[in-house]
């Protein structure tokens, strides 16, 4: 969930600070005023790659910050992999910059970061779907992505087994496709792995020795000034006229006659005793590490030579010694496979053989799943067309075989029928759509309009999350109700409004009805100050709200009867399940102030 939102310097947009709630957070605006400006600060948020374009014209850098609190607990785990602690923290502060000669920096928790990092975890704070991204629920990948949220955490295992199984038959069949392949190509393929192979050999690593090198290099690039700075230690510890050990010993043999009037005398004395020894024994540590300090500038050329062949060999073959050898052992398996004899190529052939069959056995389990799922989701999409003025709609899921062409990299067999082979299964899935009665079942590209795209769009969003299924990340629509109007937008809103419930949705709209069902009301104003054009994201409630409603509904000429009408749907939409005070409506009968920040209430 998205608490806060702060952009700097974005476009049109000088400043800006936007507190968000739970519930349904819907951002209007006049056309050109900039309401897309606040879902691209979010796309930034989420990992979206920024450009120097984004910058408003004069400033040195853009700056967007929001914080969340992130669904789940899988964050914690990718952070704390990448050396970030946040197991006691509730929130997640993440921030994007872009300055004016294009360098960008990411921060989480105010720690410099990666944006691979960023978009790894950034399924945990919120998803975005774009003002025309129904149109990609036409393509057969899009169809099955949304197949697979049905099933949850079982499609979830199932999907990183059946991958799991195709990347251990890709691997088997690309090494056994080396070892059958042209004869030329296996010649040179055997003589690059015996280059290689050869190469690191005669490197003689150790795995680590990197960091020990370096370790010592720099002792003895700073030989001297250990020298001093231990001899100087050692001397104030236990050599000195007093050092700190004589002077501990003089402390203490005057607190010893302290001790038949003191009743404290003997702790002082014992805790004395300690320091005495620790002294003696750090003084000897420095001593003997004096001994050890090396001064060979010799030693130095030879460690610096060992790094640099280290270095090479690890901008080559991998990111440290213990990297380069467990891939000399890969390409040493490799080469002995390439130069093995027919027995070798037997046991190869074999483990493809066992690869594919696993694959197959493991992406037939998903297949039989997905059409359990589709059996499942379809009904639930045909209940929610219905109310969204396609009563009389028919919806189909259909979940064939992706038969294997000529193009197919990998292909297994499937009850007779070769197949086509993919990370994610071996399946082609399909909506099928009918908008009135008596017309066929077609494919969605084939017989959906722009309208009707939309509508199965949020019926789909609606349907997937029903049931509790989604965890409580913040969704972002951006324009989604394009191509719906009249009494169908009402329902637009009303389903926005379940599908916010116990999470957060952010909605930009240009429907008054879905508008008048926001718990959180924000509007984006466009102005011209001292010459420079400027956008601010301000916060509605009570008359103002009612105002922006009745634009929304009149255009530019407002009139009482246009108030009336937007007071009305403010109203509805109070009375709407879960609503509580959270619509702000002018003369609903209670109070339509809040404190700024809070979340809307809810029952």
């Amino acid at each position: 969930m998205l608490r806060h939102l702060h952009v700097r310097n974005l476009a049109v947009i000088e400043e800006a600070s936007v507190e968000f709630g739970a519930g349904l957070n819907v951002v209007t605006g006049s056309t050109g005023a900039g309401k897309s400006l606040v879902v691209d600060s979010l796309a930034l948020l989420a990992g979206a790659r920024a450009s120097v374009d984004q910058l408003r014209t004069g400033a040195d850098r853009l700056t967007v910050t929001g914080v969340f609190a992130p669904a789940g607990e899988e964050w914690r785990r990718l952070l704390g992999e990448a050396g970030i602690d946040c197991e006691q923290e509730e929130e997640l502060v993440v921030r994007r910059e872009v300055a004016s000669n294009g360098r960008g920096s990411v921060f989480l928790n105010d720690q410099p970061t990666t944006l691979r990092l960023l978009s790894s975890i950034s399924d945990s704070l919120l998803r975005i779907h774009g003002q025309r991204e129904e149109l990609g629920l036409t393509t057969p990948d899009l169809q099955r992505q949304w197949l697979d949220l049905e099933g949850g955490a079982e499609a979830d295992e199932l999907l990183a087994r059946c991958g799991e199984a195709f990347e251990t038959l890709r691997r088997a069949q690309e090494r056994l496709d080396r070892l059958t392949g042209d004869d030329r190509a296996r010649h040179e393929r055997i003589d690059l792995l015996r280059y290689q192979t050869q190469e690191i050999d005669a490197a003689h690593l150790v795995a680590g020795e990197e960091d020990e090198l370096r370790t010592r290099r720099d002792r003895l690039r700073h030989a001297e000034l250990i020298r001093e700075s231990l001899l100087a230690a050692s001397q104030a510890l236990s050599e000195g006229d007093p050092g700190a050990g004589e002077l501990v010993g003089q402390a203490r043999a005057a607190l010893k006659r302290l001790e038949q009037v003191e009743p404290e005398a003997r702790a002082w004395l014992d805790e004395l005793r300690e320091i005495r020894i620790r002294i003696d024994e750090l003084g000897g540590t420095l001593s003997v590490r004096l001994s050890e300090a090396e001064d060979d500038p010799g030693a130095l050329d030879s460690i610096e030579e060992r790094l640099a062949l280290l270095e090479r060999l690890m901008r080559k073959y991998g990111p440290s010694s213990a990297e380069i050898l467990r891939l000399q052992g890969e390409l040493q398996s490799e080469l002995d496979e390439l130069e093995g004899d027919d027995e070798r190529l037997e046991k190869l052939q074999q483990e493809v053989e066992r690869a594919r069959r696993d694959f197959a056995l493991r992406a037939g389990q998903l297949s039989k799943q997905r059409r359990r799922w589709a059996k499942a989701l379809a009904p639930k999409i045909e209940r929610e067309l219905a109310d969204l003025a396609l009563a009389k709609a028919r919806f189909e899921i259909v979940v064939e075989p992706d038969v294997a062409g000529d193009d197919a990299t990998f292909a297994v067999d499937s009850d007779g029928v070769q197949v086509a082979a993919h990370a994610w299964g071996i399946d082609r899935v399909e909506y099928r759509f009918s908008p009135n009665p008596g017309e066929e079942l077609r494919a969605l590209s084939k017989v959906a309009s722009g309208g009707e795209l939309a509508r199965i769009y949020l019926a789909l969003q609606v349907a997937a999350t029903a049931g509790g299924s989604r965890e409580a990340i913040g969704l972002v629509f951006d324009e989604v109700d394009t191509g719906i109007g009249g009494s169908e937008a009402a329902v637009v809103g009303r389903k926005l409004r379940q599908l916010a419930d116990g999470g957060q949705i952010l909605a930009v709209t240009h429907l008054p009805q879905v508008a008048a069902c926001g718990h959180r009301h924000l509007q984006v104003v466009k102005r011209e100050e001292r010459g420079r054009t400027g956008t601010k994201v301000r916060r509605l409630e009570g008359d103002e709200r009612v105002e922006e409603v009745a634009r929304m509904l009149g255009g530019e000429a407002i009139t009482e009867v246009t108030r009336s009408h937007a007071r009305e749907l403010l109203q509805q939409a109070a009375a709407l399940p879960g609503a509580g005070t959270a619509s702000g409506v002018a003369g609903s009968g209670g109070s339509s102030k809040r404190r700024r920040g809070a979340p809307a209430a809810r029952s």
